[in-house]
């Protein structure tokens, strides 16, 4: 049997073409019952169109739908829907948009997983529908005949494998089909994005390599403004960073960090920023010869500490920082104080020698479970391999 679909005069016509003539259906229409054209369409004598020219071609003519000035009914009664379904009428409708394999209803799925009627196509996002390249899409991914066979091998397999030597073969069967199903046909076009992206830290590159040049002609503002940028693509789970934000200490005095950071989910970090220039170890013979921190590096750990304690500690801090940044995040956005972690940026270590390296990566590890501890060499080194990645990957 052949059927294909048209609209003409108003109305969604379908032409249906029986294998062995049409007087056994029209019999049957004219007793009054109904017939299933494809397990898809439910018919009636009534919906027959120009009964008269219904012998031409031995072909028989129904009404499935209405044609409106912008969307297609199709009737619900016709393809035994709950809801009705209406296509724009700029889509040239044809029978794979109803009939899969097997003959499977594609309406009477889609039905069933829907709660409203449906518009595909047209105005589809004023009236709450789909577009027409998702229902194309849609039809695409409708199951066939091997994958249901191998589906079903499957999930047979898994429930006697256990039993039955050999059958866990199916399991990668079943999923090296689906890969080759939904991997696309050629690759796609180079992502617009990773271009931008590979760009950006290009940028931050050459411009933290050319300040780190002429270190002596930039102030500790200057450097901090210039390095939160960096950081920001360094840090891309941080959806703010801000400045000037005073809250009380634990000690009787207020508190500033450089930058308050906040995440996606409102949880709240420290960043401070210091000078590359800052000396971060000295060798006493009174450490055994170790190298240990300096003064004003060890006072900078310690700053984050303190900061972070009375995050954690002072009454009244999570209020005051919630109304300060209220107007600066989404309103979906809770401000929450837990464990807040530190960010210390300060000195250089390309100089250092194997000891020093030594030495102050036990002083980062003794603090990780406060601050993330950095020189200005390790950030360069940081933006250098996401460039080398971003390139690999780019090809």
């Amino acid at each position: 049997m052949t059927i294909s679909v048209e609209r003409r005069d108003g109305e969604l016509i379908l032409r249906y073409k029986p294998d062995y003539g049409i007087e056994d259906v029209l019999n049957r229409l004219n007793v009054g019952s109904e017939v299933r054209i494809k397990r898809t369409f439910k018919v009636r004598k009534e919906l027959l169109y120009n009964y008269d020219e219904n012998v031409f071609e031995d072909c028989l003519y129904f009404v499935i739908g209405k044609v409106y000035e912008s969307y297609t009914l199709i009737n619900p009664d016709v393809v035994e829907t709950k809801h009705s379904i209406f296509f724009s009428n700029e889509i040239k409708l044809t029978d794979k948009m109803f009939v899969a394999y097997q003959n499977i209803s594609i309406l009477r799925k889609i039905d069933d997983v829907i709660e409203n009627d449906l518009y595909i196509g047209g105005n589809w996002e004023e009236l709450g529908g789909i577009s027409t390249e998702v229902f194309m899409q849609l039809l695409k991914i409708f199951p066939k005949t091997t994958e249901l066979r191998r589906y079903a091998e499957y999930r047979i397999a898994n429930c006697i494998k256990e039993f039955v030597p050999g059958c866990d073969k199916y399991e990668g069967i079943y999923e090296k089909f689906i890969e080759k199903k939904h991997n696309p046909l050629k690759p796609l076009p180079l992502d617009t994005n990773l271009e931008i992206e590979v760009a950006q830290f290009k940028a931050v590159r050459d411009e933290l390599t050319e300040m780190l040049n002429c270190a002596v002609g930039y102030g500790e503002k200057m450097w901090q403004d210039k390095i939160q940028k960096v950081l920001r693509l360094l840090y891309p789970q941080y959806i703010l960073f801000t400045r000037e934000i005073i809250f009380k200490g634990i000690d009787g005095y207020d508190k500033q960090p450089d930058y308050l950071m906040v995440d996606a989910n409102g949880f709240l970090d420290v960043l401070e920023i210091k000078k590359p220039n800052v000396q971060l170890l000295t060798k006493q013979a009174s450490y055994r010869n170790n190298y240990v921190p300096v003064r004003e590096f060890s006072g900078a750990i310690q700053q984050i500490e303190k900061y972070i304690y009375c995050l954690n500690s002072v009454d009244g801090n999570k209020e005051v920082i919630k109304k300060k940044l209220a107007g600066l995040l989404p309103n979906s956005v809770t401000i929450e104080i837990l464990n807040p972690k530190g960010i210390l940026l300060a000195g250089r270590s390309k100089e250092f020698n194997e000891q020093e390296m030594r030495d102050f990566e036990l002083i980062k590890r003794q603090y990780k479970n406060i601050a993330d501890i950095m020189t200005y060499d390790d950030l360069l080194m940081r933006v250098n391999n996401i460039v080398a990645a971003l390139d690999r990957t780019r090809g």
